[in-house]
């Protein structure tokens, strides 16, 4: 049965993502910035206890932890790669890049049929393993645009997991997901949620980097990997899965939509619904860069409605 304290706290969420997100125009009103009080204090009772108290409130079974960034390798020659680079670009992936539903899908994920396995005891451990085997592994196709691999960061006991498409410029050089203007929302969002990036873990589909030079200024421009791009990277990311076993997965974006769930998938259409990843509940959501672009109060308002729903579900006993 749900208390009154938790339905007010559910309300507090309300209006602080209604701050976090600029929402103006939401049924529920406005939150003046005077009376916004702790992220500590917008959750449950019970999850503000956790959070004063230091531990993750969503479960925690660890100390919070990061993955340090890999260092950048050799290079190697791919042709192969270059190919898949330019047939991206002659089959227009650049302009699908500002389309939040326009990224084709053209394969299924064979591991999408494959059961979860039980976590490792030390999760932690199995982590920083993995990311030694990644580094090692992608060094090969290390160059001027990834110049590092770019494994993911956060608690490896987190019981939400969010899932992006790859990293950035600012994300290539520092190393670690979601930092440039993007991350930055992406943070006022697990705020809101009375959350930090501590207690959450987030990763990309992409492990490197993938950009285009434009032949006019000679600058690079990010867009959606290709799926050659993304073969590399993709069973890292299913194993930091596996490892971390969250409860609720949430995907950003296009891009991760349709490769976590293996189907061309229109994410304004599929927002808001329960979908699922080997048997993980996947709540699909718009990535920040299209809020970025297209910050209308109501887009706002639909994000804060899937953050909702997260919420309810990683607060429910099932």
């Amino acid at each position: 049965m749900i208390d009154s304290l938790y339905l007010k706290a559910m309300l507090r969420l309300k209006l602080e993502m209604d701050q976090a997100l600029g929402v103006t125009d939401a049924p529920w009103g406005s939150l003046p910035t005077t009376q916004v009080e702790a992220s500590s204090t917008s959750a449950s009772p019970a999850m503000a206890r956790h959070v004063a108290a230091g531990r993750n409130p969503l479960g925690s079974r660890g100390v919070p932890t990061s993955v340090p960034a890999p260092v950048r390798g050799k290079p190697a020659a791919d042709t192969s790669f270059i190919a898949a680079r330019s047939a991206a670009s002659k089959a227009g992936y650049q302009d699908a890049f500002n389309q939040e539903d326009a990224v084709p899908v053209d394969f299924m994920r064979s591991k999408l049929s494959q059961p979860m396995p039980p976590p490792p005891a030390d999760r932690a451990a199995a982590l920083m393993e993995l990311a030694a085997d990644a580094q090692k592994h992608l060094s090969a196709y290390l160059d001027e645009i990834a110049t590092r691999t770019v494994f993911g960061e956060g608690d490896p006991n987190a019981a939400l997991m969010f899932v992006g498409e790859g990293p950035g410029a600012e994300e290539d050089k520092q190393g670690r997901p979601f930092v440039g203007r993007s991350g930055q929302l992406l943070d006022k969002m697990i705020q809101a949620m009375g959350l930090s990036r501590q207690v959450v873990y987030i990763a990309n589909i992409a492990k490197l980097r993938a950009a285009d030079r434009d032949a006019e200024t000679g600058r690079l421009k990010d867009r959606p990997p290709t799926d050659a791009e993304v073969r590399r990277g993709i069973d890292f990311l299913d194993r930091q899965i596996e490892i971390i076993s969250p409860k609720v997965l949430v995907t950003l974006g296009a891009t991760a939509l349709r490769y976590m769930i293996g189907r061309a998938e229109n994410v304004t259409s599929a927002r808001g619904t329960w979908q699922a990843y080997r048997g993980l509940s996947l709540m699909p959501t718009y990535h920040p860069s299209f809020l970025l672009r297209a910050y209308t109060p109501e887009n706002r308002a639909k994000v804060w409605d899937d953050l909702q729903q997260v919420m309810k579900k990683l607060n429910a006993g099932d």
